[in-house]
């Protein structure tokens, strides 16, 4: 019984941290079958999202100030990424698709991105 009570607070912190689109995602087009949906920020591996972190084949962004966009299902956050090199800013949305996610990169750049099973 002692040890049940730290594992009850445990789950509802991560429960409560736990963001809209947390979850394993690969690419949503044919190519992205063969990925492993196990394997995370390996080249064929899955992308990791959680409510401050976006963690993709190469590269990791801390997400950080989300807004809600209203009617859309949809975060905006300030992402800083940082791949081999030095760090990086830009604005990205995460929005939840039927199948998915699509991750919306300034300039333009849409992600289609699927949940995996």
């Amino acid at each position: 019984m002692r040890f049940f009570l730290p594992l009850l607070f445990i789950a509802i912190a991560v429960a409560a941290g736990a963001g809209p689109h947390d979850g394993r995602y690969r690419p949503d087009h044919p190519s992205g079958d063969s990925w492993d949906c196990k394997s995370i920020g390996k080249d064929g591996g899955a992308i990791l999202l959680t409510s401050n972190l976006f963690f993709a084949v190469g590269s990791r962004c801390t997400l950080r100030d989300p807004v809600a966009v209203s009617g859309m299902d949809a975060v905006l956050y300030d992402a800083i990424c940082r791949a081999d090199g030095a760090p990086w800013h830009r604005r990205i949305m995460i929005m939840k698709t039927e199948n998915g996610i699509s991750v919306i990169q300034k300039g333009g750049r849409i992600s289609m991105l699927r949940k995996c099973e």
